[in-house]
């Protein structure tokens, strides 16, 4: 029988320095932020990020609808405080596009593509963890 290897967890300082790392001057590091802070502060996993529609996200209300989760199911979660700026900035630039998170050519993002994204960045952050949004999601230890 296989153990249940247990989920890598950062520290809110290395969770910190992970979110530091893309470049918010450009498109795509903003796109970058925002995807790894909804994974972080909010529990998304790869599927849920990947494909999260505009219709999904209401910052007036703080709202964001996730269909289609895990065990098919629908729930709705809290936006933070912190991150509807972050959103915000985001909706204004983005594509256009059939999900809030896509290239900049207004294609779906592969979850290759956000693996690779994530190594990449806690590798430049120093983390020093096999960390990755794998099959279920970016966790940090609360403060």
């Amino acid at each position: 029988m296989r153990k249940n290897k247990l989920p890598v967890i950062l520290e809110p300082e290395e969770a910190q320095n992970l979110l530091k790392q893309p470049n918010k001057r450009y498109p795509t590091g903003l796109r970058n932020k925002t995807i790894m802070s909804l994974m972080l502060h909010c529990g998304l996993r790869l599927s849920e990020i990947v494909n999260l529609k505009p219709s999904n996200i209401n910052l007036t209300k703080g709202k964001l609808r996730v269909e289609s989760g895990k065990g098919k199911k629908d729930r709705d979660l809290a936006i933070p405080d912190y991150l509807t700026d972050l959103l915000d900035t985001w909706r204004s630039i983005r594509p256009k596009s059939n999900y809030f998170f896509s290239t900049l050519k207004g294609k779906k993002l592969s979850d290759r593509y956000i693996q690779q994204m994530v190594k990449r960045y806690s590798q430049k952050a120093g983390i020093d963890k096999n960390i990755s949004p794998h099959a279920a999601y970016l966790r940090y230890s609360v403060l």
